[in-house]
């Protein structure tokens, strides 16, 4: 995320109905110079609701604050997933969301 993540865009997506267990696997990517995507964290979770999310993304971002005080994604790409957006502006306040409509 120290790579990827600051100033630059970010991207999150989970997978839904995938497996018989019903777990959901969130996947946070940065992007290379390249704009190759770069995976640098993940949850898998039985629920899908925002505490969870907040409970991943708090210490995260927390993490990258104490390694570099200014770190801040310029943008997040994601999909209309209303408890993915909540947890991301709960967590890093005033970060530029872009939606995905595939």
């Amino acid at each position: 995320m120290l790579s990827y993540g600051h100033n630059s865009a970010n991207s999150m997506d989970a997978t839904f109905g995938t497996n018989d267990m019903k777990f959901h696997l969130f996947t946070l990517m940065g992007f290379d110079d390249h704009r190759t995507s770069v995976p640098p964290a993940w949850i898998i979770t039985s629920r899908q609701i925002i505490q969870d999310l907040i409970e991943w993304f708090k210490p995260l971002k927390d993490k990258m604050l104490s390694h570099m005080a200014h770190w801040k994604p310029s943008c997040f790409f994601v999909d209309d997933a209303p408890q993915e957006l909540k947890a991301l502006h709960l967590v890093l306040y005033l970060v530029p969301t872009l939606y995905l409509f595939l």
